[in-house]
């Protein structure tokens, strides 16, 4: 006699429930299609997704190669036109890397060594953040002149991103770990916002990303840890890179999640920077041990 067990399946309308019974001996089985089921319905469940996405992260259009320097170049930003601001983790440094002429043409010391994991250009100024929470600013037209912002972050969060948001003139701060702040509890990970004109920290989160929602629809085992985040110049969808398991996480305009895209590891051994072009260009860095890092480019298809 063969033995049976129960399972509930959630049908693709993702509001029905059915019964079946299956065979225990086949019950791996069936528990790998059933994830890989879940993971479907996931990429329609977070909304309007693969039909619209406008990058194919298969395919970059270039693929720059930084000195060895630049192994762990941990952040990415828009500098000016054909450049591109940042960091290389455990120095504050900024590096201006030249896309034309594929060299780095301009750096600034602006802080001694620590471990940096995000930078920002925002007009004339340049934000820098380190996981611990700490916060810089210089303008680029004044090197030596460096302002500390207090924020509300610690080691404890682990800050790995920053970004600007154009359209509300907030800073976005990324958190890997800890979502949690003074007075705030977030059951996921979290991106908070600092609006630039009051110099005001928001009290709550601009994005969660939660976990409950992501161990329903892919799994306990998918883990997703924020490494750095940056705003379409037009569309003003939030992108939220995370370099374990490999992923990219795109919420739209008013902070709904609608897409995930799984990173293939050879072309993002360790996808650390996130960064648009007024035009909408897509770039991310990534660090390589043991050589320069690279920069992927991909232009809205």
């Amino acid at each position: 006699m063969t033995d049976f067990v129960i399972t509930d399946m959630i049908l693709p309308t993702m509001n029905h429930y059915m019964r079946i019974f299956v065979p225990l001996a086949m019950k791996e089985t069936f528990r790998i299609a059933f994830i890989l089921l879940l993971s479907s319905i996931y990429s329609k469940s977070f909304a309007q997704a693969d039909s619209i996405f406008a990058y194919d992260l298969m395919d970059p259009d270039e693929i720059y190669i930084l000195p060895e320097y630049l192994e762990e170049v941990s952040a990415l930003s828009f500098y000016e036109d054909n450049q591109l601001a940042m960091l290389n983790d455990e120095q504050g440094r900024m590096y201006v890397f030249d896309l034309e002429s594929r060299k780095v043409v301009h750096r600034v010391r602006f802080h001694g060594d620590g471990d940096f994991e995000g930078i920002e250009r925002v007009g004339d100024y340049i934000y820098a953040i380190k996981s611990n929470g700490k916060l810089y600013r210089f303008n680029v037209h004044m090197e030596g002149v460096v302002e500390e912002i207090k924020t509300p972050f610690d080691a404890g969060n682990n800050v790995e991103g920053l970004g600007h948001d154009p359209h509300t003139d907030h800073l976005l701060i990324a958190l890997k770990e800890e979502g949690d702040i003074k007075g705030v509890d977030v059951k996921g990970k979290a991106i908070y916002g600092f609006h630039l004109p009051t110099e005001q920290f928001q009290k709550t989160p601009r994005h969660v990303i939660q976990d409950r929602e992501l161990k329903r629809v892919v799994g306990s085992k998918f883990k997703f840890k924020p490494s750095a985040v940056a705003v379409h110049p037009t569309s003003g969808e939030v992108f939220v890179l995370s370099y374990v398991q490999r992923s990219l996480l795109v919420f739209s305009a008013d902070g709904k999640p609608k897409h995930l895209s799984k990173l293939k590891s050879a072309l993002f051994p360790q996808p650390e920077g996130i960064a648009f072009m007024p035009n909408g260009d897509l770039y991310i860095s990534n660090e390589v041990e043991g050589e320069g890092g690279t920069i992927l480019k991909f232009i809205s298809k």
